[in-house]
């Protein structure tokens, strides 16, 4: 069985300023539980709440810092992964990789320069909005929905430049449809499902599902029992797989768990439990090897083809 490999939680915010993160009681990850469910990669959001803070640019860079000592007290256990060969190497000292994203593309404020900054920090996914619209694109949750400004391009385009991989989860219809026509790279949407299976704005089309996969982009599953929809357990989670596979390939479907983002999920309440959407893929129809990509062969593969060298 391949390691799991999870294109985002929201952890950061969990751990304490001054520790590690060995054993996290109150959240839905720790290295405890990343060793026992039997994780490869897990990618880490500084996500920033932006409509709150007065300075989200520091909260940002302060939540980076937290993970950056969540790593180095982890001895070796856990281990940055910024590049293709740290990606093997840490694969093969048995540390279980930290990928580093950003979630809510208006920290920048407006400063293009912050995005080659934070790829000198180790950021290497960035998400364009979280929950509202933003100087650079419309929210699927927000109030107008409006595509990519002027501005959101030039954001787009200094992702790309940076080499920092352009995260569509949380963008409007018309902004994800922006991206698609600008983007010069494969990009992915790291924790949405589709749109078919349950009517959620936070999930993807048919149309989306099927772009996204005919650049070699990716699509992570997402916990979350409000974009499930029906039990919002497993089975249906199964359905938002097999969508996805039909209609973008089955090389698209990857998993963006969401943890400690979202409400606990009875079915798969933290990151030890992912064990049981393997079981539950099988059981649904998939072979051994559809199994194996949609846990962590995609995502790893298309890690291994965008990171930096």
């Amino acid at each position: 069985m391949h390691k799991f490999f999870d294109l985002h939680c929201d952890t950061v915010h969990k751990i304490p300023e001054d520790s590690g993160m060995f054993s996290l009681p109150s959240a839905h990850v720790d290295i405890e539980r990343l060793e026992a469910g039997g994780y490869g990669l897990m990618t880490f959001a500084a996500f920033v709440n932006a409509g709150r803070t007065d300075d989200p640019y520091g909260d940002c860079l302060r939540l980076i810092e937290r993970m950056n000592t969540a790593v180095s007290e982890s001895g070796g256990r856990l281990a940055h992964v910024t590049t293709k060969r740290s990606l093997a190497e840490n694969e093969k000292n048995g540390a279980v990789s930290a990928l580093l994203s950003v979630e809510e593309g208006g920290v920048i404020e407006d400063d293009l320069s912050r995005i080659d900054e934070l790829f000198r920090l180790g950021v290497r996914m960035m998400t364009f909005t979280w929950n509202y619209d933003n100087d650079i694109a419309g929210s699927a949750n927000g109030e107008e929905k409006y595509g990519l400004s002027d501005f959101g391009r030039e954001f787009l385009a200094g992702l790309e430049g940076a080499g920092i991989i352009a995260d569509v989860s949380h963008l409007s219809d018309k902004g994800f449809y922006d991206v698609a026509e600008a983007a010069a790279r494969p990009f992915i949407a790291s924790h949405s499902n589709a749109r078919a299976v349950f009517s959620h704005p936070r999930n993807l089309t048919d149309d989306m599902i099927r772009i996204i996969g005919g650049r070699g982009g990716i699509i992570g599953l997402n916990f979350c029992a409000d974009f499930i929809g029906g039990d919002g357990g497993l089975d249906m989670l199964c359905r938002h797989a097999r969508e996805l596979a039909d209609c973008g390939g089955i090389e698209c479907v990857a998993i963006g768990g969401d943890f400690d983002g979202i409400p606990t999920n009875p079915a798969i309440p933290d990151c030890s439990a992912l064990p049981a959407l393997s079981c539950a893929l099988s059981d649904f129809g998939f072979t051994s090897r559809e199994v194996d990509l949609i846990t962590g062969g995609n995502a790893e593969r298309f890690l291994a083809e965008n990171l930096p060298e």
